[in-house]
């Protein structure tokens, strides 16, 4: 049952954050906290006027999947843009890349409406994702992963 709910958390979002997270959330082109509620929301607008579609529930519940059994390894990696592109190709290896751009984009959604400058929020994260997921689509296993993205990251 706690899957289910989650997949619907992944399908569906508010449309704007809490109007106090600009004070909060770090502005990526600044590097400073948005000066203005109305910045923030706009960057959030964006942001989200990016979005890609949503995939199926069952290809979401199979990405959590792989979240969940490769977080603490990607974590460990020493750079984020190789642990985003690892995730993404993992989770393009279980699913599709549908399901890997979306989940990339949503993070950094979260990442920006979640009032917490420790998750910044960043959309070269979500390039990496992607081109993790490109890779996905010609990788066979979790080492062919990681070779591709240490490569690039």
């Amino acid at each position: 049952m706690k899957r289910w709910i989650l997949i619907l958390s992944l399908i569906s979002s508010p449309a704007l954050a809490d109007s106090l997270c600009y004070q909060s959330e770090g502005n990526p082109r600044t590097g400073k906290a948005f000066a203005t509620d109305q910045d923030y929301q706009e960057e959030l607008s964006r942001w989200r006027s990016q979005a890609p579609s949503t995939p199926n529930p069952f290809s979401l519940l199979k990405a959590y999947n792989v979240y969940s059994s490769e977080k603490a390894f990607a974590n460990s990696m020493k750079s984020d843009k190789r642990a985003h592109c690892y995730m993404g190709c993992r989770i393009s290896q279980s699913t599709n890349y549908k399901t890997a751009d979306y989940v990339g984009w949503l993070k950094e959604e979260r990442d920006l409406k979640d009032c917490n400058r420790n998750t910044h929020y960043d959309e070269e994260d979500y390039v990496a994702t992607l081109r993790g997921a490109t890779f996905g689509e010609s990788q066979k296993d979790a080492k062919g992963c990681l070779q591709a993205c240490e490569q690039v990251y």
